[in-house]
């Protein structure tokens, strides 16, 4: 097995890892690749592969859609290492730098004594050490997976005020907080991929006048994401439960959007999104 297909396999089976994290597990992976010296099959093989796993992380399809553009530009086989190795080190640069400049952004625009969140996003317990120490934290459970008690208790490690509270309470707790924050496994036009519950959060924060904010680098911002609800049916007792991992959440639902690069509202971030989505060629995109 090659190293691409080595790695394709490791980034597809972890299922623990937010998508920051798997992300920097990707371009890690990719900068050892490089150095034997892939063959452009291999590179085709694998951007393939990649654009049909996790298929609703939009940095891995970003990666995955710069490595497509390149074969399409049918590079000679003894360079396309070296352009690989360019945007690579482009992506790993930035994707370096963004969670302090998220969290300085978040700092610089909001100031709360308590959030509310879901699920787990490494980007946003970042941004949280941003925030003073007495700043309260609720994590909801976050099911069917549970991620919350995962997020939960890494602030607790930290020493941070926080408590995990039942999916159901969501609109209660939405009630008594000043800002919502989550992360977010991609943002396209049709609004914010990320864990259930993220919809739930959005519409209790509109209820109660409370700021729906968005936390992600700029690798999440894709113009074309496909959506993969991960959904499931079991059965219980003589009961089906169907479940579903992830949902959308319009852009209209979200207050702010803060990147690396600044705050945006939902409305803008989907009309930059849109005109990028616009200036797409067909062979950019396997979804168009």
């Amino acid at each position: 097995m090659t190293s691409l297909a080595s790695l394709l396999d490791k980034v597809s089976d972890d299922r623990v890892s937010g998508s920051s994290e798997i992300y920097s597990e990707l371009l890690d992976g990719l900068q050892k690749a490089l150095a034997q010296k892939p063959k452009v099959g291999e590179w085709k093989d694998f951007s393939e592969g990649l654009s049909k796993v996790k298929r609703s992380m939009a940095p891995l399809q970003n990666v995955a859609g710069s490595i497509r553009v390149l074969l399409n530009a049918q590079i000679p086989d003894e360079q396309f290492n070296g352009f690989v190795k360019g945007f690579l080190t482009d992506l790993r640069e930035r994707e370096a730098k963004a969670p302090e400049n998220i969290a300085r952004n978040l700092a610089g625009a909001y100031r709360p004594s308590k959030v509310v969140t879901v699920s787990y996003s490494g980007t946003v317990l970042g941004a949280l050490d941003s925030l003073p120490d007495d700043v309260e934290v609720s994590v909801a459970e976050s099911l069917p997976m549970g991620e919350g008690v995962t997020t939960c208790r890494r602030l607790l490690e930290k020493g941070r005020r926080a408590s995990l509270f039942r999916d159901s309470m969501i609109p209660c707790e939405v009630q008594k907080a000043d800002i919502v924050l989550v992360g977010a496994d991609g943002v396209c036009p049709e609004g914010v991929v990320n864990k259930v519950g993220t919809m739930s959060l959005a519409l209790a924060a509109r209820e109660f006048g409370k700021p729906f904010v968005v936390l992600c680098s700029t690798s999440k911002l894709i113009p074309v994401l496909e959506m993969d609800a991960m959904e499931s049916e079991s059965v219980l007792e003589n009961a089906r439960i169907r479940e579903t991992v992830f949902e959308l959440t319009p852009l209209e639902l979200v207050t702010a959007v803060i990147t690396d690069e600044g705050v945006m509202s939902g409305p803008e971030i989907k009309k930059r999104l849109l005109k990028d989505r616009g200036n797409m060629k067909v062979t950019e995109c396997q979804s168009c």
